[in-house]
């Protein structure tokens, strides 16, 4: 076995790996292995991460193209692991790295199930000092079928908590005249707001540590900040920073800002529920940590979420989101018209009920300033029209009911021209 640069053939440049670390890695990962051999596995998998190179198996011999594995790191196990680069040779058969191919990825549809969305746990970090632990050989037992079922990343779950908490995924009532004045500024500062009451870890408060600019990256204020705050950061917990973003391109492991690209070193997550494509905008959410003293601090993960719009951080799911939303302005433009404030809310988290938990799409509020009335109803988009879904979404808006008149709209409903009449026949149920 051998050490070899990263993005190579593995024939060059290879520096072989002592026999005995060797034998104590396939011990290891064989299930076979002592502590000792686990401390030695474990130092060269973070020797070759930190030098950025991968292992060689030399089941093929010394003169083919060698089978290749990437030393990673799994956060959300806290774990290292050998992952194998499927693009190259496969181990032979013998071989104790040796794994079958997995089948082809089975795709989850989000109309397969209702999701829930609980808040995240624990203190609002996202980063752990890497533990001196690899994991061993799958079972061979296990099913492999790719499935993958529907997770949020816990960045994700925090930057939605970040978002939750400054009413960032509200559309406040209109002024009395005009257009609110809300710019990108005004929601960067909710958030700054928002951020002071959380904490990283005991006593690190992340209004401290949380940045709204790629150019404070590029001037290693982050680095700076951080390195002053290792002297107090309690030491179980991992010293970390935060960039909250507006992006409007993210490609591999690169986020485009208007102010420039920050380079991540994991590649940009998305949301765990939808696949389809959505344009930009997006706010992003990336922490800053640091794995080995070698590298220090750098942009470790991210989650990109698209938003509403570029001074409207409202998630969204797909494009036709955006097309809903813009259906809820326009109806708080036609009922201030009619002397009725209207505020819309997109609930992030589930809310629990006596029936379980629900999250509609929108929570619509409503003052009716000549009568003093003040209620509110929930609105629920209906994706598809197969009667499994159908079926499920029922059940869904029965959980509602329980606490909000509920209004159901098929997307392709969105445009028409009696959805704003359906809206307001809403306030005239109440």
């Amino acid at each position: 076995m051998w050490l070899v640069p990263r993005d190579t053939h593995g024939l060059s440049a290879r520096r072989e790996i002592p026999p005995s670390v060797q034998d104590a890695l396939v011990r290891w990962y064989t299930g076979k292995g002592s502590d000792a051999d686990h401390r030695a596995s474990v130092t060269l998998v973070t020797i070759a991460r930190e030098n950025e190179q991968w292992i060689a198996c030399g089941c093929l011999g010394e003169t083919c193209p060698p089978p290749l594995t990437s030393p990673a790191y799994l956060s959300e196990a806290e774990t290292y692991y050998l992952r194998r680069l499927t693009s190259r040779p496969l181990h032979q058969r013998r071989c104790p790295f040796y794994l079958p191919q997995a089948p082809d990825r089975i795709r989850e549809r989000p109309g397969d199930s209702l999701f829930e969305i609980e808040f995240p746990k624990g203190l609002f970090n996202a980063h752990k000092k890497a533990p001196e632990k690899l994991a061993q050989q799958p079972d061979d037992e296990e099913l492999d079928d790719r499935s993958r079922g529907v997770s949020i990343p816990r960045l994700g779950r925090l930057l939605w908590m970040l978002l939750e908490a400054s009413h960032a995924n509200v559309l406040p009532a209109l002024p009395a005249q005009g257009r609110p004045e809300h710019g990108l500024r005004d929601e960067f500062a909710r958030i700054r707001e928002a951020a002071s009451r959380f904490l990283i870890a005991p006593r690190i408060n992340l209004q401290d540590h949380l940045y709204f600019n790629v150019k404070d990256w590029e001037a290693r204020r982050v680095h700076a900040r951080l390195r002053e705050a290792e002297k107090l950061w309690p030491g179980d917990f991992a010293p970390q920073a935060f960039l909250l973003l507006e992006a409007h391109g993210i490609s591999g492991t690169t986020i485009h800002t208007g102010l420039g690209d920050l380079k991540v070193r994991n590649r940009v997550q998305h949301t765990g529920i939808i696949r389809a494509k959505v344009e930009p905008p997006f706010i992003v959410l990336a922490v800053v940590g640091e794995h080995s003293p070698r590298e220090g601090y750098l942009p470790l993960r991210a989650y990109a979420q698209p938003v509403f719009k570029g001074n409207r951080f409202i998630p969204v799911d797909r494009e036709e989101d955006r097309t809903f939303l813009e259906q809820l302005v326009s109806f708080q433009y036609r009922m201030r018209r009619k002397n009725v404030q209207v505020a819309i809310k997109r609930p992030l988290f589930d809310i629990v009920t006596q029936a379980g938990k629900v999250r509609p799409d929108a929570i619509v509020a409503f003052l009716d300033l000549r009568t003093g009335l003040e209620a509110d109803f929930a609105v629920q988009l209906l994706r598809e029209r197969t009667p499994q879904y159908l079926e499920m979404k029922a059940d869904e808006r029965q959980r509602f009911e329980e606490f909000h008149r509920t209004l159901s709209v098929q997307v392709h409903q969105l445009g028409d021209a009696d959805f704003l009449d359906r809206l307001e026949a809403m306030l005239d149920q109440a």
